[in-house]
C-alpha cells in the first residue's frame, strides 16, 4: 500500500477554546479562503506551466506525450497545495507495458485530477466537447491528444469508440467513467451498455478502479473545496474475449468496482 498525503491544511485547525458558533463560522472563512487560494492557483499555475511547456514543445519529439506528463504533473501540484490525502492500493494489480483500459466510477470534480496524479502510466480520455472550447485550455487539451464527447449525440459517441480503439492500437491507454457522468449523491450508478466495447475491439484488458471519498471534496451544488481523504483502488484486470460474453464482463467490472468502495 503506498499513501501519499498532500500538504497540511491547517487552516481548518482552529482552536478549541472557541465557542462551537465562532468556530463553525472560522471554519467557513477558512473553506473560503483556501478555495480562492485554490481557484487562482489553479489560475496562474495553468498559464506559468503552459508557457514552459511551449519554449520546450518544439524540442519534443513527442509533443503530445510532453503535453500529458506537464498534466500529471500539474495535477499532483495542485493536489499538494489542496491539503487532500490520497491512499493507492492494488498497483501491484495494473498490467506494465501494454495498453489498458482504465474504467472508473465517477464521484466528482476531482477526479480527472486524481487519475492524472496517481495512474500509473499516461493515458487519454474523452472530455466533454464545451471544454474545447475555452480559449487556450481547449487548445491545451488538443496538444494532450485528449478527445472531445457530445452525450447528447449518439454519432459522437460512436466517433469517441473509434478514437479510443485507435488509440489503443497505438499502444496507448484509456481512462473511461462509464456511468457517463458525476454521481449524484457518490454511490456508483449504471455503466452505460456500450462503455467497454473499446476493450473487446481492440483486445485490451480492463482495470477498474474504485475512487472513494472524492465526493466530499466538492459536493454537487457547492463550489467550495474540501480537503478529505481518497481512497483509489486498482482491481485486477479484465479481458473481454467475445461479443457474448460481454455483458457480463460490463458487470463483473461495475462489481469489481462497487466492491473496492
Amino acid at each position: 500500500m503506498l499513501y501519499f498525503i498532500g500538504n497540511p491544511s491547517r487552516i481548518y485547525h482552529v482552536e478549541a477554546h472557541f465557542p462551537n458558533g465562532e468556530r463553525e463560522t472560522m471554519k467557513m472563512i477558512f473553506r473560503i479562503l483556501h478555495t480562492l487560494f485554490l481557484y487562482l492557483l489553479t489560475v496562474i499555475s495553468f498559464f506559468v506551466g503552459t508557457g514552459i511547456i511551449l519554449c520546450i514543445a518544439p524540442f519534443a519529439k513527442d509533443q503530445a506525450k510532453l503535453f500529458q506528463t506537464a498534466a500529471t504533473i500539474w495535477a499532483r501540484f495542485l493536489l499538494f497545495f489542496s491539503g487532500v490525502k490520497v491512499t493507492i492500493r492494488g498497483l501491484e494489480n495494473v498490467p506494465r507495458g501494454q495498453p489498458l483500459i482504465y474504467v472508473s466510477n465517477h464521484q466528482g470534480a476531482g477526479d480527472v485530477p486524481l487519475m492524472l496524479a496517481y495512474l500509473p502510466s499516461r493515458f487519454r480520455f474523452a472530455i466533454k466537447k464545451e471544454l474545447f472550447s475555452v480559449p487556450i485550455f481547449g487548445w491545451y487539451l488538443r496538444q494532450a491528444g485528449y478527445f472531445s464527447i457530445d452525450r447528447k449525440i449518439m454519432l459522437s459517441a460512436y466517433k469517441s469508440l473509434e478514437r479510443m480503439i485507435e488509440i489503443l492500437k497505438a499502444g496507448e491507454s484509456v481512462l473511461i467513467f462509464p456511468e457517463g457522468t458525476r454521481s449524484q449523491d457518490g454511490s456508483l450508478g449504471k455503466f452505460k451498455r456500450g462503455s467497454l466495447m473499446a476493450a473487446l475491439k481492440a483486445g485490451v484488458p480492463v482495470v477498474p478502479i474504485a475512487i472513494s471519498g472524492a465526493y466530499a471534496i466538492m459536493p454537487r451544488g457547492t463550489y467550495l473545496i474540501n480537503p478529505k481523504t481518497v481512497k483509489i483502488s486498482f482491481g485486477t484486470p479484465i479481458y473481454i474475449k467475445s461479443e457474448e460474453e460481454y455483458e457480463q464482463k460490463v458487470e463483473e467490472a461495475r462489481n469489481a468496482i462497487a466492491g473496492m468502495l
